[in-house]
């Protein structure tokens, strides 16, 4: 529909076409909303399409709160933990009522992050047995996000939901009495979009946004998500009077990037026969215990001497055993999974040079610019460990010493990565938009990453959980919103 004014109306409009946008669009149209979808890209699915799928489920709701509010360290508001555990308890159900076919999760999957692969990731704290299974949906392929993602578009289109496709949002538009009133989007602002009831931000993170990185993370960080992500949704609702919630929080795991490849590949081992170093050849955490928060933590670390960032880049150093066990690269998640595939026995990637490998340890020292002494003093130190069943340095489990001693020796990079960023606008427990002095930014609603409830504490399946659930609330709260005068 066109105005003079206008050139398209809708009751809502949903900026971001990932599983928060597409919840939100749903679940407003079968509140009786007209909802237009705006998109970013040129075939949607945002992170959701390249994630593990994973949702949470519950044994005990109130104890799920108290421990979700624990590990949010009190920076997030309880009735806002309270509606996404209630709404989110009901995401299997929901899933399962418009036709998806939703089973538990293989533990296996969760492939790196031993904790996560856990019902609660984190035991040791208060409420963790109230938190249940994971399920996922299933299909034709074993991307579960891609299955969820193709479930909830077939969804979409079942509807008859416009999605404008390759549409950036660019800026909301205030009323008059302040309330949002419409969206302005494409490529040079030409779109005119009027939204009678509201409008819900579901346009994700800031994987790709360096300048937000480097202002709230202190870093730039490399990312396995969609390069659309870069902090839109963040400005435009900065831009009408937003708080901000969350911004140093992230969900970070190690990657690879190489020169002669777009995409950065994410890091896996199968076998635990290897170590990680810095560039002093040291090493600085107990590796196989590796999960989503605190590769953060170790990598921001800024050597207050030499003012250097010593774990960026860091290196996996490993033996020709752990090079036999399996592949050492996944792109089971995130953006390469559509264009690479790395070889089983890791030999593809050695002769494309991305796997340095050498004789000894000082000859590989030497070819990725390490100190000898210092690289092989820091493996010396690990065998005693070995040798004595107990790591004193970091903890590491004694059945996970293995001694690295089968020639040759490998390195690879290894990079901080995003999987996701949980900051950007606060929000209230109805998905509202929250402005800097405490009042809800009038029929403005944001849902999913954009955000989150999260905040250094990531638990694993809590953004694909969080973007069903707060689409949900988002669309419906939305959708009941008294429609603006003509």
């Amino acid at each position: 529909m066109k105005s003079a004014r206008w050139d398209h109306e809708a009751d809502v409009v949903v900026i971001g076409y990932g599983g928060a946008g597409a919840a939100a669009a749903i679940t407003a149209h079968d509140a009786g909303a007209r909802v237009i979808v705006v998109e970013k890209s040129a075939a949607g699915g945002g992170n959701t399409r390249v994630s593990g799928g994973s949702i949470r489920t519950y044994a005990d709701k109130a104890k799920a709160i108290d421990y979700t509010h624990a590990l949010c360290e009190g920076a997030t508001d309880l009735d806002v933990i309270r509606a996404f555990v209630e709404e989110s308890a009901g995401n299997g159900e929901w899933i399962s009522r418009l036709g998806g076919n939703v089973v538990p999760s293989p533990a296996a999957l969760i492939q790196g992050f031993p904790r996560m692969a856990a019902a609660a990731a984190f035991p040791q704290v208060r409420g963790s047995d109230g938190i249940g299974p994971r399920l996922r949906v299933t299909g034709e392929t074993q991307f579960y996000g891609l299955e969820l993602w193709k479930f909830l578009a077939a969804n979409v289109q079942k509807r008859g939901i416009p999605v404008r496709l390759s549409t950036p949002a660019q800026r909301l538009l205030r009323e008059p009495t302040g309330e949002i009133g419409g969206v302005v989007a494409g490529e040079s602002g030409e779109l005119r979009i009027r939204a009678r009831r509201g409008v819900v931000l579901a346009s994700g993170g800031f994987e790709f946004g360096r300048e937000l990185q480097r202002d709230f993370l202190g870093q730039e960080y490399c990312a396995l998500g969609v390069p659309d992500c870069t902090g839109d949704g963040i400005r435009m609702a900065v831009d009408v009077g937003a708080d901000l919630w969350h911004m140093s929080g992230v969900a970070a795991c190690f990657g690879y990037r190489f020169p002669d490849c777009e995409w950065t590949i994410g890091h896996k081992m199968a076998h635990a026969a290897y170590l990680y170093v810095d560039q002093l050849g040291r090493r600085f955490m107990d590796e196989p215990e590796t999960d989503l928060h605190t590769v953060w933590f170790h990598t921001s670390f800024l050597d207050p001497k030499t003012l250097r960032q010593p774990r960026v880049p860091s290196y996996v150093v490993f033996d020709e055993s752990t090079r036999e066990k399996g592949t050492v690269g996944s792109t089971a998640v995130g953006v390469a999974r559509d264009h690479y595939q790395w070889s089983r026995d890791n030999m593809a990637e050695i002769r494309k040079g991305w796997i340095t490998g050498a004789g000894s340890w000082d000859e590989l020292a030497g070819k990725i610019g390490l100190d000898a002494p210092s690289l092989r003093a820091t493996i010396d130190r690990y065998h005693g460990h070995c040798a004595a069943g107990h790591d004193p340095d970091f903890g590491r489990p004694a059945d996970t010493l293995l001694p690295l001693i089968h020639p040759p020796f490998y390195a690879i990079r290894l990079w901080p990565t995003l999987l996701n960023t949980q900051g950007g606008p606060r929000r209230n427990a109805r998905s509202q938009v929250v402005g800097v002095m405490g009042d809800p930014v009038r029929r403005l609603y944001s849902a999913g990453e954009l955000g989150s409830l999260w905040n250094r504490i990531y638990p694993g399946g809590g953004n694909i959980s969080e973007a069903l659930a707060t689409g949900r609330i988002a669309g419906r709260n939305a959708a009941a919103e008294s429609p603006l005068p003509s």
